[in-house]
């Protein structure tokens, strides 16, 4: 028998993002979460993308020919490249919607029964390269770890009304007390992994889109350079003016300018991206002086900072000598200036970055980044950090530097690094850091 598994609004908005973006990267006009019903088939989640002849809570009889019910009863992927040259599928309903190519794969909940599907359409012909089938069975394995989260939420309500009843005999069974904590304390750390698998979904999608137009123009610009070739190559044999040879190399220089910044763009992205999984083991442990250390950043800084007009003040206090890891720390500090000098003052305004550091009497130490720019608004303040997470998307931001900044303070230093902001009143960054590294850490 089939269930219908209740999902709450902040799995559907955060579903709804990855479908976006989903068919933003596959270029299609939809792109489709269905959850099947016990007689029919819903849209449970549709992308807000042109052309997109589905909407939500939209719901079909079963046993129709749909393409999702083949893909359910098989439990495999499905890819029909053309409906209307497919025997099989040229009378299916959704051709009357004009979506003749689909690919989907099916969706899984944790007791193995079956969810529904995820999949794309497109009102064209589609033969789909092996990267986006990749890409979907990524997206797929990531809503599934959703409903590892829903599911290990659920049994976590069921236990913590079994812990209420426990409680109330805690008195005539220490033993069934003990019992209950240890699985809810397995069932947390169930649900941490949970929502770690889902955050691979974010990830993926995130990493695609951001990568998906430097690459598109320079597998355009390519393409064109591969074109004009063939077409002079053709034209060397019966002569060629020197007007056209030189609007030819004029033609070929721009693609090259091109193809340059498209190539350096993607490779400052996966730079970016490099950065957030912190490694550890590359760290290089050693004693540094701290005020040096930061006098040296900062002359690194220095053309980027007269270019920006704004000034940066550095207080450090002299004999803090640091043994730690002093590339994380480094990087961490040229992502907060930089963040400042982006976001902090626009508008040509002028202001003015201070940094300071000083020793806390628990020989740990505290570095502070503050600006005096525009602030934070306070719906963004507890997402700064989030993998992605940008106020200038299509204009040069990844959303990867703060949260380059979290990983690397908090795994390879094994502090804590905290925002303080109000709008208008400029935004604080906060390090709390070891001075001496953790041991264990050097392994």
């Amino acid at each position: 028998m089939v269930q219908e598994h209740v999902v709450s609004d902040d799995f559907l908005g955060k579903w709804q993002q990855t479908t976006n973006v989903m068919a933003e990267v596959f270029d299609v006009p939809a792109g489709l979460i269905m959850r099947v019903l016990p007689q029919q088939i819903e849209v449970l989640v549709s992308s807000h993308t042109p052309g997109n002849p589905y909407e939500a809570d939209e719901k079909a009889n079963l046993n129709t020919g749909l393409y999702c019910e083949t893909v359910m009863a098989t439990r495999a992927m499905l890819h029909v490249p053309h409906a209307l040259e497919d025997e099989r599928w040229k009378d299916n309903p959704d051709v009357a919607l004009n979506m003749i190519s689909y690919l989907g794969v099916p969706l899984l909940w944790p007791d193995d029964e079956v969810f529904g599907t995820i999949c794309v359409l497109d009102s064209k012909k589609r033969v789909y390269q092996q990267r986006y089938v990749d890409l979907l069975w990524e997206i797929k394995r990531a809503i599934e770890a959703d409903f590892q989260v829903m599911d290990q939420q659920q049994k976590l309500i069921a236990s913590n009304a079994d812990l209420l009843k426990v409680n109330r005999a805690l008195l005539r069974s220490n033993g069934d007390l003990k019992a209950a904590l240890d699985r809810i304390s397995t069932m947390q750390g169930e649900l941490l992994r949970a929502e770690k698998m889902s955050a691979l979904g974010k990830l993926v999608a995130g990493v695609a889109h951001e990568l998906n137009t430097p690459i598109g123009n320079g597998l355009m610009v390519a393409s064109t350079l591969k074109s004009n070739a063939e077409a002079m190559a053709g034209e060397l044999e019966v002569g060629v003016t020197r007007k056209r040879m030189d609007d030819f190399i004029g033609s070929i220089d721009q693609g090259a300018d091109i193809l340059l910044h498209s190539l350096g763009r993607a490779a400052e992205l996966v730079g970016s991206f490099k950065q957030v999984a912190v490694d550890q083991s590359g760290a290089g442990r050693r004693e540094f002086d701290l005020k040096k250390t930061f006098g040296e950043i900062l002359a690194t800084l220095a053309p980027a900072i007269r270019q920006s007009g704004h000034s940066v003040l550095c207080e450090v206090a002299d004999g803090i000598t640091m043994d730690s890891y002093p590339d994380p720390l480094e990087q961490s500090l040229v992502n907060l200036v930089n963040n400042a000098l982006i976001h902090a003052f626009p508008n040509g305004a002028q202001g003015q970055i201070r940094i300071s550091a000083h020793r806390l009497a628990d020989d740990w130490i505290e570095v502070s980044v503050a600006d005096d720019g525009v602030g934070i608004p306070a719906l963004n303040l507890a997402r700064v950090f989030d993998p992605f997470f940008t106020t200038r998307l299509g204009q040069g931001g990844s959303g990867l530097g703060l949260h380059v900044v979290y990983n690397q303070v908090t795994a390879a230093l094994r502090g804590s690094v905290r925002v303080d902001s109000e709008p208008g009143r400029g935004a604080c960054f906060t390090l709390r850091v070891p001075r001496v590294a953790p041991a264990e850490h050097a392994a």
